[in-house]
């Protein structure tokens, strides 16, 4: 059996926990956000279900079994300190959450069944590393907490497979460079009503590097804040495109009459590199060439307990939102 393990820091804090909402590094939640990147790259879905398993009656394990070591972390309570922190962290102080500090190392271990062929780890290590260096774990995962840095990588690594997991150059042509090997590998295709990270997906560098990851988040914050109450009026309900549900204004997606969510379309990343933190901005946005649904067929949104239609061409405002940002840089694509 082949194991490859990521020596990893958590780089902004983490947070993650079962129903007790305590502080814990859940290998199902990593899982989840494997999945989930998998599908973003346009992962086939016959190799979903080798790779992760599936449910129903010929329910099967997925070939790779994710383990996580050094479980024992130094944790802490959410605590307000700038306006736009607190902003991106709302959540986290209302709840009061336990979180894991920055700094915490820890190891993720992947096991691969006897079966996994060199183009399975190939596909897993790609979704591996667009879910560190894309996305974010945990609670506020898509407003820069849950942040998680490679600092190594050892086991039995395809020999022909170039796919970096450490930086080696400059951040935003190492992610750019990582991105186009990654699409040639020719693995993907553009799956129905999912965003495509080789059509629908751009990255911008935010800001100047800082010291100090708690200034990044806070500036990347104030500037997500001083928008959103740009949006005023009847203008509200073009900030359902930044995620539901908006609590304050009991604007929830119906799924056959349960309340649901709906992730984001905007991220924010935290990059660690020689000592300084760098802010990227993910934009999921439709084009031309992929068009994808905010909402499943049959889902609706009600505002208040009535519902409401969703115009198409809303989803402009998250271009108004990144036209807003003055100290920017497209990297991608």
């Amino acid at each position: 059996m082949k194991q490859i393990t990521l020596t990893c820091k958590v780089i902004t804090p983490l947070f993650m926990g079962g129903t007790e909402q305590q502080a814990e590094l859940r290998t199902q939640s990593f899982n989840g956000v494997f999945r989930y990147w998998f599908r973003l790259l346009g992962g086939s879905f016959e190799d979903e279900k080798r790779l992760f398993g599936w449910g129903g009656e010929e329910a099967k394990k997925g070939i790779v079994n994710v383990r996580i070591e050094n479980k024992r972390f130094q944790t802490f309570q959410f605590q307000r300190k700038d306006s736009g922190y607190d902003y991106l962290g709302f959540s986290l102080a209302l709840n009061k959450r336990i979180g894991v500090k920055e700094d915490e190392g820890f190891k993720v271990s992947f096991l691969f069944h006897p079966t996994s062929t060199e183009d399975d780890i190939k596909k897993f290590l790609c979704v591996v590393w667009c879910a560190f260096y894309l996305g974010n774990f945990g609670s506020r995962s898509r407003r820069g907490f849950g942040s998680i840095t490679i600092e190594n990588i050892d086991g039995d690594v395809p020999q022909n497979f170039d796919l970096k997991f450490k930086i080696d150059q400059n951040t935003k042509d190492w992610l750019k460079n990582q991105l186009q090997y990654i699409k040639s590998l020719n693995y993907w295709r553009a799956r129905n009503d999912i965003p495509y990270i080789f059509e629908n997906l751009e990255i911008y560098q935010f800001s100047q590097p800082l010291s100090d990851y708690i200034q990044l988040l806070n500036k990347m914050g104030e500037e997500y804040k001083n928008f959103r109450r740009t949006l005023k009026g009847d203008m509200w309900e073009k900030r359902i495109w930044f995620g539901l549900p908006i609590m304050s204004q009991q604007v929830f997606p119906i799924f056959d009459h349960e309340q649901g969510r709906r992730a984001s379309l905007l991220a924010f990343k935290i990059i660690k590199s020689d000592n300084n933190f760098e802010g990227f901005i993910l934009l999921f946005k439709p084009n031309d060439a992929h068009n994808f649904k905010f909402l499943p067929d049959g889902a609706r949104i009600k505002f208040s307990n009535q519902p409401i239609s969703i115009n198409p061409n809303w989803w402009q405002v998250l271009n108004d939102f990144i036209n807003f940002i003055k100290d920017k840089n497209k990297i991608y694509p």
